[in-house]
């Protein structure tokens, strides 16, 4: 199962061992997400750390980890997509123009728990509880 994950899931497996850190490391979830999260990891990498309770060295580890099998896609891959993309979240949200146009283009669906996305019909959405009901975790 293509699934595009949208950054707060990456932050919050970041900052708890918990289920969405499970269901990002189970297997049966192939999962891409927009180059520019490493940008938004820059940004956010000092506030992010002292909630994790680990070293910065620790933290390193850890992305690692979770990235391992997670497809990061460059802008230039799914551009093509982003007028569709612009015309379906610009009245929602602009700011994920680009998690709706990976979608698109890689026939994916979004894991998101931001409501915001559950306001177009073009891409399938899944909050975690919903990927935890149907992985059983």
């Amino acid at each position: 199962m293509k699934v595009v994950v949208d950054t707060n899931i990456i932050f919050s497996a970041l900052i708890a061992d918990g289920k969405t850190r499970d269901l990002i490391l189970l297997d049966d979830l192939d999962l891409v997400i927009p180059e520019f999260f490493y940008d938004e990891l820059k940004n956010n990498k000092e506030e992010i750390i002292p909630k994790t309770g680990l070293t910065k060295s620790e933290f390193s580890t850890l992305l690692n980890i979770l990235f391992e099998d997670v497809d990061v896609v460059p802008k230039d891959e799914f551009e093509d997509e982003i007028p569709q993309a612009r015309d379906l979240m610009e009245d929602i949200d602009p700011d994920d123009v680009p998690f709706v146009a990976l979608a698109l283009k890689k026939e994916a669906e979004i894991w998101s728990d931001d409501g915001h996305f559950q306001h177009q019909d073009s891409v399938r959405v899944f909050r975690t509880t919903d990927l935890l009901d149907r992985f059983e975790i």
